[in-house]
C-alpha cells in the first residue's frame, strides 16, 4: 500500500493553484497563514467558543488551514481575466465546492470555500450578508483580499503599516466586526506583519503554522485528489480532455504487462494523472494554439515538466512518483527536456511514462491536426525508438497491450 500524509498532499498541490491562479506563488500559503492566525486570535477551537467552528475543537485549526489552502480549487483562466464580474467569482466558487465535496475532507471545508467571496454587507457573489456567511468564510475571504492587495508588496516601512490600516478601514463594510477586531489586533503585534512582509521567508509562512494533524491517505485516497487535478489540468482545453486520465490508464495497463507489483501499479496511475500538472503555468493562449509553436511559446510550454517536479516534491511519500512523472520529455540520447537526462539514468518506468506520453498525445485530437491512424502512430513512435528518443525494446513489448 501507499500512503501519504494529508497536510504533505494538501500542502503540495496548493502550490498547483498558485502557479494556475499566476498569483504571487505563495497566495495559498499566505492566505492560510493569515487565516489560522485571526481564527485562533477569535478563539475558534477553544471550548466553549460557540459558531460554526467551535464545535470541531483542536479540529477547526485543521478546517481553516485547508479550506484556505484549497480555497482556489475553482479558478479558471476565465475568472483570472474577468475578476471584476460577480458571475465570475460565483462560478468559481462553485466548481470549488463541487470539487472538493469529492474529495477525503472535513465536510464544512467545501461549504466554507463555496461562500469564501462573501461580504458582510451582501455584496458579495451569492448576496449573504451578516452571519448567515460561515465564519470560515469570512476569515479567509479578508485573508485572500489582504493578500490580493499586499502579496506582491516589495519593501515594508512605517507607510505600508499605514496603508494596511488604511485599506482595512475602507474595506470594513466586507468582514464582521469580530473578524475585522481579530486581524487589527495581529496587526498591532509587530511579528505578524515583519513576517508577512520578510520575503525571505515569504514562501514558507505556512510552515509556521503548526497544524497537529496525523491523518494519512491510502491509495483511493490519493487517487481521488490525482483525480482532481487532472480534471483541472485537462480542462484547460478541449483538446486535452482525456490526456491525463488517459496516459494514467496506459501506465497502469503497461506497468501490469511489465510484471511490475501492485503498489507499482498505482504510482504509476498516480504519476500518470499528475504528470502534467506542471502545464497549470502555462498560458491557454499557448495550449489552444492552432499551428506550430514559436520559438518562445514552445520555450514556454517547456516549463511544464520543470513544474511538475517543484509541486511534487513538495509532497512527501511522494519522492518515487516524481521522476517517474517530472521526466515524460527526457530522452535516451540526452536530447529532452529540462535536465538532459540520457540513457541507463532513466529507470525503466520513466522510459514508459514517455511512450505512454507520446502515444495518448498522437492518438488525440489536437487544434493542429486530427486523431493518427494506428499504423500512422506506431511509425512515428518506431521512428523516435531508432533515433534512441524512446526506448525501442519497451516500445516492443508495450505495442501488445496498447494494441
Amino acid at each position: 500500500m501507499m500512503y501519504v500524509s494529508r497536510h504533505s498532499l494538501i500542502f503540495g498541490l496548493s502550490y498547483a493553484l498558485d502557479i494556475l491562479g499566476k498569483n504571487n506563488l505563495s497566495h495559498s500559503k499566505s492566505t492560510a497563514y493569515l487565516s489560522v492566525l485571526v481564527a485562533r486570535e477569535i478563539g475558534l477551537g477553544e471550548p466553549g467558543k460557540l459558531g460554526e467552528l467551535g464545535e470541531l475543537g483542536k479540529d477547526a485549526d485543521i478546517v481553516i488551514y485547508y479550506a484556505a489552502l484549497l480555497h482556489d480549487i475553482g479558478i479558471s483562466d476565465e475568472f483570472i481575466f474577468k475578476q471584476k464580474y460577480i458571475a465570475d467569482m460565483k462560478r468559481h466558487c462553485v466548481i470549488g465546492e463541487k470539487m472538493l465535496g469529492k474529495l477525503p475532507l472535513p465536510e464544512v471545508i467545501p461549504g466554507i470555500v463555496l461562500y469564501h467571496h462573501e461580504y458582510y454587507d451582501g455584496s458579495g457573489a451569492f448576496g449573504l450578508s451578516g452571519d448567515a456567511i460561515p465564519l470560515g468564510a469570512q476569515i479567509i475571504c479578508l485573508a485572500s483580499a489582504f493578500d490580493d492587495k499586499f502579496g506582491k508588496t516589495e519593501s515594508f516601512d512605517r507607510a505600508l503599516i499605514l496603508e494596511v490600516y488604511a485599506w482595512l478601514d475602507q474595506k470594513r463594510a466586507w468582514f464582521s466586526e469580530e473578524v475585522v477586531g481579530a486581524f487589527n489586533r495581529l496587526i498591532n503585534r509587530e511579528y505578524f506583519l515583519l513576517d508577512y512582509f520578510n520575503h525571505e521567508t515569504k514562501y514558507v509562512l505556512s510552515d509556521k503554522i503548526i497544524v497537529n494533524d496525523d491523518v494519512c491517505y491510502c491509495c483511493e485516497d490519493i487517487e481521488r485528489f490525482a483525480l482532481c487535478f487532472a480534471e483541472i489540468i485537462d480542462h484547460r482545453s478541449h483538446f486535452t480532455f482525456n490526456h491525463s486520465t488517459g496516459i494514467a490508464n496506459l501506465a497502469q495497463k503497461a506497468a501490469v504487462h511489465l510484471g511490475h507489483d501492485v503498489k507499482t501499479q498505482k504510482k504509476m496511475y498516480v504519476a500518470g494523472l499528475l504528470h502534467d500538472i506542471g502545464k497549470l503555468h502555462v498560458s491557454t493562449d499557448i495550449l489552444h494554439k492552432n499551428g506550430k509553436l514559436t520559438p518562445e511559446e514552445r520555450f514556454e510550454i517547456n516549463k511544464h515538466t520543470y513544474f511538475t517536479r517543484k509541486i511534487l516534491e513538495q509532497i512527501q511519500g511522494f519522492e518515487d512518483i516524481v521522476d517517474i512523472a517530472a521526466n515524460h520529455h527526457e530522452k535516451l540520447d540526452g536530447t529532452g527536456y529540462p535536465y538532459h537526462i540520457m540513457g541507463d539514468k532513466l529507470s525503466e518506468l520513466e522510459r514508459v511514462m514517455s511512450i505512454c506520453d507520446v502515444y495518448q498525445a498522437l492518438t488525440e485530437d489536437r487544434p493542429y491536426r486530427a486523431t493518427l491512424p494506428p499504423e500512422k502512430v506506431w511509425a512515428i513512435i518506431d521512428g523516435m525508438a531508432e533515433r534512441q528518443h524512446l526506448d525501442k525494446s519497451l516500445v516492443e513489448r508495450l505495442k501488445q497491450v496498447f494494441n
